[in-house]
């Protein structure tokens, strides 16, 4: 493999300019300080300090990390947190875990050939520990051979998933900063936990919808009568968040229990939410929820329970879209007759949920499951559809939510300032077109049933 010149501090030329960690982050701008920026428990200060409790969070909340001799040794959940999860304490044996990778790793057909060497051996090739300062130079070297032969556009950065969620250490702007001050990549676009609703909710909706801001708590607790739970299961899926999750989901949900206001999950497993909630459990086929909300929609306008106003002055297209529920286009009306021999559901049923939902304010509450499916749009489209025949989109306690199950949504926010953190820095002019996340893998190896060969 072809190396490069070190520099003094064991770093390697990148781009023609030395890069050393002082200038690596003098390039990155300023990057503000926050409190609960996760520390790593793993360095030398660490191990030098004395016993002591710092303040961090993680993915599943807040809490106090005991630190004795250097060492990690208890976590402990924060006091203000409502209802911290059983998660926080495991946090020490996930830091010092013996499946975390501690150090630099190489593929061995790599390290003796460098890009000559045989690509189908991944998966199935030895790794080889290395030094911090040789994987430096192996990363440099090829991030200059790749831009020199190939262009950006051969440099993927793929989404590292969840990463820390410090606003110091997080590795997607890490890695996106090191990558535009080599002159650009390719991009990774969306994620794989909303990849189609984000998409189709930009267009039906202006507004990817999937993180927006929920209708807050104590506005669905004193004006929704009906709350529908599809495909959402918020007691298992609110314990974690992207960011760090204060848990004011769980302070909803525990209200709503209490108010004995009528709660349905619609959901082939039994949930622990629909358990908690009581709630009557509607069990379908998996991935048949847009045969159901078609019937919905078409019981709807049949028994002329939809809102025309809303859906003339509000909305385009739904003509069409009556058009298609009574069989113009496939010759198949969207009857509860038809739905339930799809779903496993009886008609009845479905004829029922749709008069249940235009005689109630109703909340919808979206989960993300029922869009991870090929075709996975078309549920959230149907789902929206419906609430807008119901003419509650606006109206307090009415309309849907996608995000109620996850990292406290339903939580009243603001939209003030909040402090900074490492950002992925100015991109270059002309970055190469971005890869959705979702298909990455078909996209990035075409070849791979070659390689299982």
């Amino acid at each position: 493999m072809s190396t490069q010149k070190k520099s003094k501090t064991g770093f390697n030329e990148l781009n023609g300019r030395k890069l050393t960690r002082r200038k690596f982050i003098s390039k990155t701008g300023t990057v503000s300080f926050v409190t609960m920026a996760a520390p790593s428990f793993m360095g030398r200060s660490q191990a030098e300090a004395a016993s002591r409790e710092v303040l961090t969070g993680a993915h599943w909340g807040v809490m106090k990390a005991k630190v004795e001799g250097g060492r990690f040794v208890e976590a402990i959940p924060f006091a203000k947190d409502p209802l911290p999860t059983s998660l926080v304490e495991y946090t020490p044996d996930m830091v010092y875990s013996q499946s975390r990778i501690r150090h630099p790793m190489v593929r061995a057909g790599f390290l003796k050939e460098g890009p000559k060497s045989n690509s189908g051996k991944r998966g199935r090739d030895a790794f080889v520990q290395v030094s911090w300062d040789k994987a430096l130079e192996l990363v440099a070297s090829e991030l200059k051979r790749v831009r020199a032969t190939s262009g950006p556009s051969a440099i993927y950065a793929g989404n590292p998933g969840w990463k820390s969620p410090g606003k110091l250490h997080s590795s997607s702007a890490a890695l996106a900063r090191l990558l535009n001050l080599n002159g650009g990549y390719t991009p990774a676009m969306g994620d794989y936990s909303t990849g189609a609703g984000q998409v189709i909710m930009s267009h039906v909706m202006g507004n990817m919808e999937v993180y927006s801001q929920q209708t807050a708590w104590p506005v669905v607790l004193k004006e929704s009568d009906l709350i529908v739970m599809w495909g959402s299961d918020p007691m298992t899926t609110l314990k974690m968040g992207w960011v760090l999750p204060d848990h004011y989901g769980y302070a909803g949900l525990k209200k709503l229990k209490e108010s004995g206001k009528k709660v349905i999950s619609i959901d082939p497993f039994l949930s622990d939410s629909a358990q908690y909630l009581r709630a009557d459990w509607i069990a379908p086929r998996p991935n048949t929820d847009t045969a159901i909300l078609l019937a919905v929609a078409y019981t709807l306008e049949k028994e002329k329970l939809h809102d025309e106003k809303f859906l003339k002055d509000y909305t385009v297209g739904f003509d069409r879209f009556s058009e298609y529920l009574k069989g113009a286009e496939d010759g198949q009306e969207k009857t509860p007759e038809w739905a339930a021999s799809i779903s496993g559901l009886s008609a009845e049923r479905i004829r029922e949920l749709a008069r249940q939902m235009s005689s109630s304010r109703t909340m919808i509450m979206g989960g993300w499951s029922i869009q991870r499916a090929d075709h996975g749009e078309q549920p959230y489209w149907a789902l929206v559809t419906v609430a807008a025949m119901l003419g509650q989109i606006g109206l307090p306690g009415g309309g849907f939510g996608f995000s109620y199950h996850y990292a406290s949504g339903g939580a009243p926010s603001c939209n003030s300032a909040v402090p900074g953190g490492f950002s992925g820095g100015k991109s270059p002019d002309n970055m190469p077109e971005g890869i959705p996340v979702a298909t990455n893998l078909r996209r990035l190896a075409p070849s791979r049933r070659e390689h299982r060969l």
